[in-house]
């Protein structure tokens, strides 16, 4: 079975006056790499937080980073087999359509459908699909709705416009990020992304860039005007 994984944060705020930009980072890592991948994440943010004599119950936030310790961290981050996936949301082009909580879970939901989609595109064979989320970031009824979401609109829908449709198993999973590093290890590369809608400051983006295979802005039409 073919079957990879996306661990998933995000950086802004789906609401006004807290940016411009809210942008949805995925770490996508195959299923033949992810035990080894997971044992590195452990290292590299244990090691991190001994040589800056950190607590090892704190967790490291992306926000938090000054530019020389981010930089020390996407160092290490940024290994082979590590792959970015992100989408980053025009606010000023969308904030009508954000006005209740259920607008803002609706269109967290399409952002993921939209990474989640183009890596059907790219890899029709793939089968299963695991997505890890943050749990303090998405609200509880997003939670029930998701996987049939995705189901529904990557299987179901699909029937219609193809004539053959692979069945594909979405399994999501929430965890706390403070016990997941590779969840943090998304929020860091989430956080070093925004920084170059929300602050114009492309310099994190560019250490990054050769590891992206997919990245989109939405709307595409009028985003950032």
């Amino acid at each position: 079975m073919k079957e990879m994984n996306l661990y998933i944060d995000e950086s802004g705020n789906l609401g006004t006056g807290m940016g411009r930009y809210f942008l949805i980072c995925a770490l996508e890592i195959d299923s033949n790499i992810k035990s080894s991948i997971i044992k590195r994440a452990g290292r590299v943010i244990c090691r991190f937080k001994e040589k800056n004599n950190i607590p090892k119950i704190t967790e490291l936030k992306g926000f938090r980073l000054q530019d020389d310790k981010r930089n020390e961290l996407l160092d290490k981050i940024l290994y082979k087999g590590i792959k970015v996936r992100y989408i980053v949301l025009d606010l000023k082009q969308t904030t009508m359509l954000l006005k209740k909580s259920d607008d803002k879970n609706a269109c967290f939901n399409y952002l993921i459908q939209l990474i989640v989609k183009q890596i059907i595109c790219e890899m029709p064979e793939v089968e299963k699909i695991n997505l890890f989320l943050d749990n303090r970031s998405v609200k509880i009824g997003n939670r029930l709705s998701l996987k049939p979401y995705l189901y529904n609109k990557l299987v179901l829908e699909q029937l219609e416009t193809k004539t053959k449709v692979n069945r594909i198993e979405f399994e999501i999973t929430y965890l706390e990020s403070e016990s997941c590093y590779l969840i943090q290890w998304a929020d860091i590369i989430a956080n070093s992304l925004y920084k170059k809608y929300n602050s114009n400051d492309a310099s994190f983006y560019k250490k990054i860039k050769p590891f992206i295979v997919f990245e989109s802005k939405f709307p595409s039409r009028n985003f950032g005007k």
